[in-house]
């Protein structure tokens, strides 16, 4: 499992802030994701800490887990299913 640094730490809890403030504004997107989904944070255009999130989602879960990748792009956010943790580690 990679480890987390400050850095990812803190760019993390304020993505999660971010998004948590987009879904009270699109109830689309809340309905998007199912119960008991395990969210994957992801940015557009940073690599390093979309690599590191989903390496920790990775280590994280179990094979039958629900995935979803909720990223970022400019001021939107994009929700998807993950189909399996291989799929989100590959991306």
């Amino acid at each position: 499992m990679k480890k987390m640094t400050q850095t990812f730490i803190k760019k993390n809890i304020k993505l999660l802030t971010e998004f948590d403030r987009y879904m009270m504004q699109h109830r689309q997107v809340r309905d998007a994701i199912p119960y008991g989904a395990t969210l994957v944070l992801a940015v557009t255009g940073d690599e390093a800490f979309n690599k590191t999130s989903r390496a920790m989602i990775a280590g994280a879960t179990g094979k039958r887990a629900k995935l979803v990748e909720v990223r970022k792009e400019g001021s939107r956010w994009i929700v998807r299913p993950l189909k399996k943790i291989e799929q989100a580690t590959k991306e």
